[in-house]
């Protein structure tokens, strides 16, 4: 059956958009393909790719796949075959880098001031930050949500959570420096604090930590009972 033929909703393409878990691995390579061959469709000729990487290669074996050898089924060039190859190699390197193993421990304030202490200590004005951890406490990633004083620009809620949900973090560490080189907390720190600890409870995540960070040092709100 030809693309245009099906319906919307079966479309690799369109299933992709609604949700890339709803894509089958011929989904995938056929948005890769494009276009199939006279007498076949692309999703025919995907799965023919499809049914060589697992028969060939297996799943931990990608890492030798040739794009020569993909030249072999038929309507398959060398610019489809490199294509193929090339998004294979870089989830391939994406898995790496982010091999979960291998994430930084966020499990101590200290471990946090540590990560950020350079990024902020000599900044001249005041940079909010937000860490997204796993329920192991490793770092997913974070996101720099506001630039200034807190006083005269709020903290965008909203837009540190989408983030959160990307990421799908169990928990959220709060960063954010004093140009003044004194962590010491204002009221703006920890009523904004409890603003992030209410709104995250909604989308099922917490936040873990507070950290504030000076000149060579910093203050926990965690370990300060403010959370």
């Amino acid at each position: 059956m030809l693309i245009r033929e099906m319906r919307t909703e079966d479309k690799p393409r369109e299933r992709f958009a609604q949700s890339p878990s709803l894509a089958s691995n011929t989904d995938l390579v056929a948005i890769l393909l494009r276009t199939g061959r006279q007498g076949h469709s692309v999703m025919e000729i995907a799965k023919e790719v499809v049914d060589m990487l697992e028969t060939t290669s297996g799943i931990n074996g990608y890492e030798d796949l040739n794009w020569r050898d993909l030249t072999d089924i038929k309507g398959i060039g060398p610019d489809k075959a490199i294509t193929i190859c090339a998004a294979v190699e870089l989830g391939r390197r994406l898995s790496f880098l982010f091999d979960r193993r291998k994430l930084i421990s966020f499990n101590t304030p200290d471990k946090v001031a540590d990560f950020f202490m350079e990024k902020l200590r000599h900044e001249n004005q005041e940079h909010f930050m937000v860490s997204y951890v796993n329920v192991k406490n490793r770092l997913l990633g974070f996101q720099e949500i506001t630039r200034g004083n807190l006083n005269a620009a709020p903290v965008d809620i909203k837009e540190a959570m989408k983030w959160g949900i990307r990421y799908k973090a169990y928990g959220l560490i709060l960063v954010h420096n004093h140009p003044s080189g004194y962590p010491e907390p204002s009221k703006e720190d920890i009523s904004v604090t409890k603003a992030f600890a209410e709104a995250s409870k909604l989308l099922d995540m917490q936040v873990l930590d507070h950290v504030i960070i000076g000149d060579g040092t910093f203050v926990s709100l965690h370990e300060r009972g403010c959370l």
